[in-house]
C-alpha cells in the first residue's frame, strides 16, 4: 500500500513541485564582479593559480561567486560555488520580502530569492552558468521539500536557450538518458525556463511523504528538448540543500557519486562526483568534480 502511495504521489505532483522555481526573470548579477577580490577565500579552497573566479552576489551578510579550477594541462578540476563566511547569518526570510526589506519574487505562494550566475571563462564545456535560488520556506511539494535550502543548477545550455523551455510533459524518456537508479517524478512535467526533473528512486525524502525530517540535500538531473531538435536530452544537474545541512548536519567534506546517463547532450566534461565543503575560513563551496569527457 505504502509503495502504490509513493508511486501515485511522484506520478502525481503538479508542476509547481520540485525546483519549480524557474529562473528566467532571476536576478542577474554583475558579470566579473566576483572575478578579482571576494569575502572570505583564504582557506585554500579552491586553489590559488589553477583558479578563476565568475560572478558573484551579496546575500545575508556575505558573498556566493562561481569559481572553476582547471590544471596547466587543461584538466578540469573543480567546477563550484563559493559561500564566503557570514553567507548564511542574516538570510532573508518572508517577512523580510513582504516589507520590502529584501528583492525576491512569490512564486505559486511561495517566496523566493532566485538568481543566476556565470561561471568563469575556464570552465569547460558543457556547464554554462548557475541557476541558483534560496528558499526560505523551501517549496512545494509541502511536506517533502519545504525545509529552508539552497537549489543550484548547473545547465548545460546558455540561458537564451534554458528560458525558451515550454512546459510540457515528457511521456517518455529513453533509458539511456536516465541515470543509474533515477526515475522521472512529477509525473513527467516539463516546468517553463528549466525542465523535467528526475529523483533518486530511493531518496529517503519520498519514504515517508508525511514526515520530511530525513531530507538533507539531493542531487537532480533535468531533461527536456532545449535545442529545439524534437528530443529530449538531459540539461542540468542539480544539488539541492538544505540550510540545516550546511549549519549542523555537515562534516568538512562529504563527498558523493553522481549518477550517470548513457548518452549526453553534448560533448564536453560530466562531473561523476560532488562535494559539500566546510571551509577553514568559515566558508562552504558546492563542487561538482571527478571529471569525465564524453562525446555524441
Amino acid at each position: 500500500m505504502k509503495d502504490d502511495y509513493r508511486r501515485t504521489f511522484l506520478k502525481g505532483i503538479s508542476s509547481v513541485t520540485l525546483g519549480s522555481i524557474a529562473f528566467s526573470g532571476a536576478t542577474a548579477a554583475a558579470p566579473g564582479k566576483g572575478s578579482n577580490q571576494g569575502k572570505g577565500r583564504s582557506s585554500g579552497f579552491p586553489p590559488e593559480g589553477i583558479t578563476e573566479w565568475g560572478d558573484s552576489i551579496e546575500i545575508g551578510n556575505g558573498e556566493i561567486t562561481t569559481f572553476s579550477s582547471v590544471t596547466p594541462s587543461g584538466e578540469p578540476k573543480y567546477v563550484g560555488i563559493h559561500f564566503s563566511d557570514g553567507t548564511f547569518d542574516d538570510l532573508p526570510y518572508a517577512e523580510d520580502f513582504e516589507n520590502g526589506d529584501a528583492e525576491g519574487r512569490k512564486i505559486h505562494g511561495v517566496w523566493s530569492k532566485p538568481f543566476n550566475l556565470d561561471f568563469p571563462e575556464n570552465t569547460p564545456e558543457p556547464i554554462k552558468y548557475a541557476g541558483c535560488g534560496w528558499n526560505p520556506n523551501g517549496h512545494t511539494p509541502i511536506g517533502v521539500y519545504n525545509k529552508p535550502h539552497f537549489d543550484f543548477h548547473y545547465h548545460f545550455y546558455e540561458p537564451t536557450l534554458v528560458g525558451q523551455i515550454a512546459p510540457g510533459i515528457i511521456e517518455d524518456l529513453p533509458d539511456e538518458k536516465i541515470p543509474d537508479g533515477y526515475q522521472l517524478i512529477e509525473g513527467g512535467t516539463i516546468v517553463p525556463a528549466m525542465g523535467a526533473h528526475l529523483a533518486p528512486e530511493d531518496a529517503p525524502e519520498f519514504d515517508d511523504l508525511n514526515d520530511p525530517s530525513d531530507w538533507q540535500e539531493t542531487l537532480i538531473w533535468g531533461a527536456a528538448d532545449v535545442d529545439g531538435d524534437g528530443e529530449y536530452e538531459n540539461n542540468y544537474v542539480e544539488p539541492m540543500i538544505t540550510l540545516d545541512y550546511f549549519q549542523n548536519q555537515l562534516n568538512g567534506v562529504e563527498k558523493q557519486d553522481i549518477a550517470q546517463p548513457e548518452v549526453y547532450p553534448k560533448d564536453g566534461y560530466y562531473p561523476t562526483t560532488y562535494t559539500v565543503r566546510e571551509l577553514g575560513d568559515g566558508g562552504y563551496a558546492v563542487v561538482m568534480e571527478d571529471f569525465e569527457e564524453h562525446s555524441l
